[in-house]
């Protein structure tokens, strides 16, 4: 047929670009980034699957693919689009061009008879019309002019050619019915536009991600709104978006409720707020709702007026509530006493103003908090500043997060939104298309509804390097940004410098408690002329957030893994109010969102020794080093040839010793991270062991002043402050390696560098051995010989020097017991934390050669080998006599043991015979005459067996037919036990017989097998056990104990038994499907096998080539005119 490969599309990228919108270019893009893999192609299986649809032949879909362009790896978007474009809105010529390129030779110049058969037969399952005998009438193949000609004139010969030729058939690259997305069907039903549900969709996920639950429920709810809203309010609120009381809000209802609460007329507005406050959801407020109201309403009042006046407004009274209420219950329909009504509720916000100051507060909180966008500027800045003047009335809360904002960037905002004239003229009415709450002088909007005050009530507050020299003497924050704007955008404005300055033109910046900018002070000297702004021309909208200008740019070129958004510029030191401002972070959040912006440069507020609280502008940046990567390790002997003689040991460094160890591991600048001063370092390590996926005992952290001045950070309860580590510093972070040897100990030892002293001092006999290389198991010998105490002190009182046997044959020349020696006094100096045991590692490893390399070895192995080289190099007897054993003779116990005794010392005589050595009995019978023989041997260590053990733990999960909640049970079995077993024991615990349990053993939410009762218990990693409790067959008596245990039923036979037409649906329904009620178990969901796969059948196909007749698929392919052959939008507004 021709290229196996690809063949060039008939219609060209440009051409195709041309015949579709950009909208729908757009929208083809998206979901091609979707279905594409990591080298930005849709692979064949993928275009087959997602582009045609499953309903397309497969056979002719992988035509298709290639006569598309494309390849083995796979196809393009280029090329894609050309071939969709040709198939749907190509010219009759390219079409025809098109299915010539189908059965085409490699070259494109004729079309073989037999090509062509295979493509009808795959378009037409099999069958081959007598068209196809016309046109290689003459020969047996035709070019493409004949071709043409012979097309032209029967359309209709295939199901292939009427698809795409016929005009009836003709398919579309999108839906000529133009059905509504799902944006504009919920901006069709609400007062949002649809731009505006697009960015509530965005910021609906965002909410949804940082819940604990996944889901946007009253938990997570409740930290984001309060404050402002009161607490007690929350839950209402929550009530009221969740409509269908599922005990979360899904995006709609989201939508609806913001709609409801911000953008609606005033009587729907007031509606929304009426599910508020009806707790019970009865569409009636009863007296104790009513008084739940009017003190939740009277709160917000008080708070604005505390807000507004800067003064302290006593709490409403019980007495208060009490009135109103029964004044509101007085106005009540008498026919429904005790109760007010929706329409009563609204006849009373008539002439009455508590609503509309909660009212206000409902509308920030749209916009703020669910990213809303304004729908005027004037609504942006009287939203915005009235957030912040409720968080600076309630001053810094410690660990609350304030945010940076480059203060050119904010008087550009402020011109924009008119901050200004707003301050100066009160609120402002917006229009909204759909009615509007008229807003005015006494509305008042600007109120605090947080309820969560500081003790004392104070927000007294400082910030770094700003001092408190006065009280009350400085203005608030927005008054201060006020006088900046004012300042910036008068006839000239200046700035200065100091006091100390004045004769060179500067001011005085006095200093604050507060969160305002330093006050600027006029000199009468001539200061800098700022830039005047032109404000007779209209604001323009500000560009997106850029906070550059603040931050120290990052010229080292490593990932910073904290996110602070950078170190703040300290020469010149940035001053609050002239460089920059502060906003709270839902503040940020909104403007970020509306405007875009970065880098963001969230602060928190702590509480430093003074115990004041303040705002912690700069931080500690440390560089964290990590070490290079190294080649394998070897694995081979790497001590061979590190001893060139046993004599020289004594007097030889450990330079001598590490020609063969691992290379040096490099140490390279790898992270940034900033942290507060207040950090503790357990804090740190658990940051960068989190953020890095580091195990915390695996780890360890290293102060990196330079190569040959380390110090390992172990005070894990200090603070950064308190370490005396600043901005700046170097700190290593050490990982242990894969043979359990750590990188800066093995480079120490290699660079004979190790001071001991260095480390200080610890207590005797607290010193650890550092890991050599997989040595734990020699270190663990060690240091359980080093704890014996008797044998400690006669090493550290050097008694081994005069006993050394040096001409033992069976010894090691006493290179064993000096090494050991020495490393014994090292350990119980208490001059080190760690010590290296290398010396008599190597000195092992020259008379053991099976101990040496980087593998790990039996610890009670060395342990003997020790114990026996320490005796033989500390034998008291250099010439060992022969002696005879005697037999027992039916002599006593004693006299045996102690002349068997006696016969040991007089060849072994040391330290290690006096504490190790024993003697163990063993006696022998004779069965044919009963003479017994009785002997004592030395020994000088017993090998004790650990219990193994014998069971296994199993965790099954309980389905029972009255749709309970599943319950997870934990057996403990035999290894060798059945499933028998396993029911009668789940059947205690459940209360359900045995009998009517069927075990099923699950594998990725699919099940794997239904194990007969008589086979043995087998646990895959990875697999779980579900029991689901079936009927009891009425035909089928269960008979005495006795009974043998039942048989092993198919699933088909499980299917046929008898079922009481009472009882509860079968498990099973039929072999073939092998449906199971799925039931979710701690977030693990058995999925029946025919739905397994449901997502990615004809009915999500991502790229649908449109409906067809499923009797006709394969001989007609009768497919729909109104079908849509590349359905990316309307599949992808499916799937959102």
């Amino acid at each position: 047929m021709g290229a196996k490969d690809s063949k060039p599309c008939c219609l060209s990228y440009e051409d195709a670009v041309k015949r579709v919108t950009d909208a729908e270019l757009r929208r083809l893009k998206d979901a091609f980034k979707r279905s594409a893999n990591l080298n930005c192609v849709i692979t064949k299986p993928g275009f087959i699957k997602d582009v045609l649809g499953e309903f397309v032949p497969l056979k002719l879909a992988e035509y298709i693919f290639q006569a598309c362009g494309g390849t083995s790896k796979g196809i393009t978007f280029k090329d894609l689009l050309s071939g969709l474009v040709l198939l749907t809105r190509g010219e009759e010529y390219e079409k025809i061009k098109f299915i010539f390129c189908l059965c085409c030779n490699e070259n494109g110049t004729h079309v073989q008879k037999d090509d062509l058969v295979r493509l009808v037969q795959a378009c037409d399952n099999g069958y081959v019309p007598e068209a196809i005998a016309d046109c290689f009438s003459d020969s047996e193949r035709v070019t493409f002019d004949e071709f043409k000609d012979w097309l032209l004139h029967r359309k209709d010969a295939t199901s292939l050619t009427r698809w795409l030729l016929c005009e009836k058939t003709t398919v579309t690259l999108s839906n000529e019915l133009e059905t509504p997305t799902f944006y504009q069907t919920l901006a069709g039903v609400t007062h949002l536009q649809e731009t505006d549900i697009i960015d509530l969709e965005k910021r609906y996920w965002i909410l949804k991600t940082q819940s604990r639950t996944g889901r946007l429920d009253l938990e997570t709810l409740r930290p984001l709104i309060c404050p402002p809203i009161p607490v007690v309010l929350c839950e209402g609120i929550f009530n009221a978006f969740d409509e269908n009381q599922d005990g979360h809000i899904d995006f709609k209802e989201m939508a609806c409720g913001i709609s409801a609460c911000c953008r609606g007329p005033v009587t729907e507005r007031q509606k929304f707020c009426f599910k508020i406050f009806d707790q019970d959801r009865d569409g009636i407020l009863s007296e104790a709702e009513v008084r739940h109201m009017v003190s939740a309403l009277l709160f917000v009042k008080n708070e604005n007026k505390n807000l507004i006046k800067n003064e302290i407004v006593a709490p409403h009274s019980v007495s208060e509530v009490v009135d109103i209420a029964a004044e509101i219950m007085a106005g009540h329909d008498p026919n429904q006493p005790g109760a007010l009504t929706l329409d009563e509720y609204l006849f009373w916000t008539v002439g009455s103003s508590l609503s509309l100051e909660f009212l206000n507060i409902l509308f920030q909180v749209c916009h703020v908090i669910f990213g809303l966008r304004p729908y005027t500027k004037e609504d942006e800045g009287e939203i915005i500043r009235l957030w912040i003047e409720r968080e600076e009335r309630r001053g810094m809360q410690v660990g609350q997060f304030w945010y940076l904002i480059a203060s050119d960037w904010w008087v550009s905002w402020n011109e924009y939104v008119d901050f200004q004239g707003a301050l100066a003229s009160g609120c402002c009415t917006p229009t909204y298309p759909s009615g509007s709450l008229k807003r005015n002088s006494k509305m008042q909007r600007r109120v605090d509804g947080s309820v969560a005050q500081t003790d004392d009530g104070s927000s007294n507050v400082v910030l770094s390097s700003i001092t408190n020299v006065g009280d009350d003497t400085t203005p608030s924050l927005s008054e201060s940004i006020n006088s900046i704007f004012s300042s910036l955008s008068s006839e000239g404005s200046s700035l200065s410098r100091s006091s100390d300055q004045q004769g060179n033109g500067s001011s005085v910046i006095k200093k604050s408690n507060s969160l305002q900018p330093p006050e600027l002070v006029r000199t009468p000297n001539h200061s800098p002329n700022v830039h005047r702004r032109n404000f007779s021309h209209l604001p323009q909208r500000p560009t997106s957030i850029d906070n550059s200008l603040l931050i120290v740019p990052n010229t080292l070129k490593v990932i910073f893994l904290t996110g602070e958004g950078g170190r703040l510029r300290k020469n010149p030191p940035l001053v609050l109010g002239r460089d920059y401002v502060l906003v709270p972070e839902a503040v940020w959040r909104a403007l970020s969102q509306w405007y875009g912006g970065s880098p963001p440069l969230p602060r928190q507020v702590i509480i430093p020794r003074s115990g004041i609280p303040e705002l912690e502008l700069y931080l500690i940046t440390l560089k964290l080093y990590r070490h290079q990567p190294s080649a394998g390790r070897p694995v081979a002997n790497p001590w061979a040839g590190a001893v060139g003689n046993v004599s020289s040991t004594y007097n030889s460094g450990p330079s001598m010793y590490v020609g063969s160890l691992p290379p040096v591991n490099k140490r390279y600048l790898a992270y940034l991270a900033s942290f507060s001063h207040l950090a503790t370092l357990r804090q740190v390590f658990e940051f960068i062991c989190m953020r890095l996926r580091l195990r915390l005992e695996e780890t360890r952290l290293w102060l990196y002043k330079d190569d040959s001045n380390l110090s390992l950070l172990e005070e894990e309860n200090l603070t950064l402050l308190q370490l005396g580590i600043e901005d700046n510093e170097q700190i290593l972070i050490e990982v242990r390696n894969k043979d359990q040897t750590w990188p800066e100990e093995m480079t120490n030892v290699m660079n004979a560098k190790f001071d001991q002293k260095s480390q200080g001092p610890t207590e005797k006999g607290a010193t650890g051995l550092n890991n050599l290389g997989n040595t734990c198991f020699m270190n663990a010998a060690l240091q359980c010989v080093s704890n014996t105490r008797p044998l400690t002190a006669y090493f550290n009182s050097n008694f081994h020097l005069y006993e050394l046997n040096r001409t033992n044959q069976h010894g090691m020349k006493g290179h064993i017991a000096k090494r050991y020696g020495d490393l014994v006094q090292d350990l119980w100096s208490g001059t080190s934390r760690t010590v290296a045991p290398l010396k008599l590692r190597l000195t092992i490893g020259k008379y053991a050669p099976r101990f040496n390399g980087f593998q790990q070895h039996d610890s009670q192995e060395l342990l003997a080998f020790l114990i026996d080289g320490l005796h033989e190099d500390l034998n008291r007897v250099h010439e060992k006599p022969y002696s005879g054993l005697k037999d027992s003779d039916g002599r006593p116990d004693e006299e045996v043991a102690a002349e068997a005794w006696e016969n040991h010392v007089r060849r072994e005589r040391s330290i290690i015979v006096d504490l190790f050595h024993g003697q163990l009995q063993s006696t022998v019978r004779c069965k044919v005459c009963g003479h017994t023989s009785v002997r004592f041997d030395p020994f000088n260590y017993l090998s004790l067996p650990l219990p193994m053990e014998s069971c296994i733990h199993l965790e099954i999960v309980v389905i029972r037919l009255d749709g309970s909640k599943p319950v997870k049970y934990g057996l403990q079995l035999n290894h060798d036990d059945k499933y028998i077993t396993l029911k009668h024991q789940l059947g205690k615990l459940s209360g359900i017989s045995a009998q009517q349990l069927l075990v099923a053993e699950v594998s990725d939410a699919t099940f794997k097998s239904i194990p007969g009762d008589e086979q043995r218990i087998r646990i895959v990693a990875g697999n779980s056990f579900f029991a689901y409790e079936l009927c009891i067959p009425q035909d089928i008596a269960l008979e005495d104990d006795n009974r043998q245990p039942r048989e092993t039923h198919t699933l088909t036979q499980i299917q046929r038994m008898p079922l009481n037409e009472s009882s509860p649906p079968k498990v099973f329904t039929s072999p073939s499907t092998k449906k199971v009620p799925a039931v979710a178990v701690n977030g693990d969901v058995p999925k029946p096998m025919e739905d397994r796969d449901a997502g990615d059948g004809p009915g999500k196909t991502l790229f649908s080539l449109g409906d067809s007749d499923t009797d006709s698929i394969g001989s007609q392919m009768n497919f729909k005119k109104e079908s849509s052959i590349f359905n990316f939008w309307n599949s992808l507004a499916e799937y959102s």
